[in-house]
This record gives C-alpha cells, sequence and structure tokens, in this order.
C-alpha cells in the first residue's frame, strides 16, 4: 500500500459504552487563507492555549466521557505534540489530495460510538456553544447574528428544522454539527461512498436530508463563537 496512516487506539482501561459520544475534529488542512506558515489550529486562541487546544478543552469540559478524536495532516506532527494523551489521533496523509470530508471519513471508520459531534478545527467558541446539543435528535449549530462572514456556507430553515445547506443565504451554518441514529447512519453511508469524496460536507448534509435525514437548527443563547480566516480573528 502507498500510504500508512497512524490510528492512535483507544486508550487502554477506558471503557466505551455504546450510547456514548464520540466528538470528530478535523484540523488535517495546511491554512492557506491564512497565511500562517504553518498549521491554523496552532495558532494561539486563549492564554497560553492554541485553537485546537481550546477545542479539546471546551469538548472535554462540557461532556468529559467524550471519546475525542483529531484528524492530522499537514505537520501532523506539531499538531500531535499540541495535544493531551486523552485524544485519539487520525492521520490524513491525503490531506493535500482531499478535503474535509475524507479526514471524517477516517474518523468515522474508527467511531465506536452511535452518536457523533463534528466541530471544525478552525473555530473559537465558548462551552455554551456546545452545551445539550447532543441531548436529543440529530440538529446543527446556526448564526442568525453575523458572527459568521457572507461568504460561507448558509441554511435555509422551516419549523425549526434545516431543509438546505447552501451559499448566499443569511443564517449561517456555525460548522458544528451533531449527528446519531438515522442521520449518522445516512451521513456515514456516503462519506464511505468513494464517488462522493470530492464533495463537501455541506453537500452531503444535503443528500442527507434529501434521503430523509433530519436536522435540528440550534442557536445557543449565550454562544460566542468564530472563524479564524485571518489574524485580526484572534483579537
Amino acid at each position: 500500500m502507498r500510504y500508512s496512516r497512524f490510528t492512535a487506539p483507544i486508550k487502554k482501561g477506558r471503557r466505551q459504552e455504546p450510547n456514548q459520544l464520540s466528538v470528530i475534529i478535523p484540523a488535517a488542512g495546511t491554512g492557506r487563507r491564512m497565511k500562517s506558515y504553518g498549521p491554523k489550529c496552532l495558532l494561539q486562541s486563549k492564554g497560553d492555549l492554541c485553537i485546537i487546544e481550546q477545542i479539546v478543552d471546551n469538548v472535554a469540559n462540557v461532556y468529559p466521557l467524550s471519546d475525542i478524536i483529531v484528524v492530522v495532516g499537514f505537520e501532523a506532527d506539531k499538531v500531535i505534540q499540541s495535544l493531551s494523551a486523552s485524544v485519539r489521533i487520525i492521520e490524513n496523509q491525503l490531506y493535500n489530495e482531499t478535503n474535509i470530508v475524507e479526514s471524517i471519513r477516517l474518523a468515522l471508520n474508527n467511531v465506536i460510538t452511535d452518536s457523533v459531534i463534528i466541530i471544525y478545527g478552525d473555530l473559537i467558541f465558548n462551552p455554551e456553544a456546545i452545551h445539550n446539543i447532543a441531548d436529543d435528535s440529530s440538529c446543527a449549530i446556526v448564526d442568525s447574528k453575523n458572527r459568521f462572514k457572507n461568504e460561507e456556507i448558509g441554511v435555509t430553515i422551516v419549523d425549526n428544522k434545516i431543509t438546505n445547506f447552501a451559499y448566499g443565504l443569511d443564517t449561517k451554518w456555525a460548522q458544528i454539527i451533531f449527528l446519531t441514529g438515522k442521520e449518522l447512519e445516512i451521513f456515514r453511508q456516503l462519506c464511505f461512498d468513494r464517488k462522493r469524496n470530492k464533495m463537501y460536507p455541506f453537500e452531503i448534509f444535503n443528500i442527507m436530508i434529501d434521503h430523509g435525514g433530519v436536522i435540528q437548527a440550534k442557536e445557543p443563547v449565550n454562544m460566542q463563537i468564530r472563524e479564524v480566516d485571518s489574524l485580526k480573528d484572534l483579537s
């Protein structure tokens, strides 16, 4: 085989129950738009923490029993060094030839729980942004208060359900989604279809909805969140 992938197994002594939660954090990209000359997720976020450390810290505080999986790629060794031993690492060695769907697919290959939160690895947010989102049915975090830039993916919402993900919509998808039950199964099948490996997650979400998946829209009241696209986003 041309490529080998590094995958950290489930930690010894850590019992995984079928109904526990996995949190997938794709952080394999090069961050070209940032011109940071290094992984975007390693930029300083808060105090002594970089972005990826802050994400993991928030997840661990809100969901202490979750299985946290970080997918690395560009300068993987540097990112791995920033992560605690409690985090599982998956390496996407094809990060320069694939998009985020491949990173998610690799992570799903190693998920043994029946519920998953996907959190993009270039977000800065407070714990309230993910609090209680895994309590019930599949849902996506949305932003109606201009916390995300106009060019980001938006959503159409009818009766509190997302009916479409697309560009040019006022309410934005906040790049965090919780999938469980039917929706997770459909999403998994679509990601594993190699014919779709050039698609983006929002395109797969739309196909999932067309196949009968239901995604609730949630906007936590005290949420603070932003995507890091430039150095000014860190201030």
